[in-house]
């Protein structure tokens, strides 16, 4: 279903005005810790609104790192992790209890 959905969004895409550094979907220069940040902020909004209260999140690693991707994608994916990983903790340790930070780490490899 995601590939059916972003084969027809980069069709429809690239039949519109072009934008600075996308070809279509594709950014260019997708920045995850930017992406990573905004994911956060959403999970962290939607975590409290159900219990309360939200643990931290640090990000570690390539803060600088940038490759071509479909932001909207990463984002999704990221969002869901962080989700799962924010109720997950809040479950183990109880609502009133000081959570553990989540941790992201941001790698790159040659492969």
């Amino acid at each position: 279903r995601i590939g059916i959905r972003v084969l027809i969004g980069q069709y429809l895409s690239l039949r519109q005005k072009p934008v600075q550094n996308y070809i279509g979907l594709i950014c260019l220069h997708s920045s995850p810790y930017e992406i990573v940040k905004r994911a956060i902020d959403d999970a962290a909004f939607m975590c409290t609104r159900k219990y309360g209260d939200s643990p931290e999140v640090i990000i570690t690693g390539r803060l600088d790192l940038t490759f071509p991707y479909v932001p909207t994608h990463l984002h999704y994916i990221m969002l869901e992790l962080l989700k799962n990983s924010m109720r997950a903790t809040v479950d183990w340790h109880g609502i009133d209890a000081d959570y553990p930070p989540i941790k992201v780490v941001i790698a790159d490899g040659k492969d």
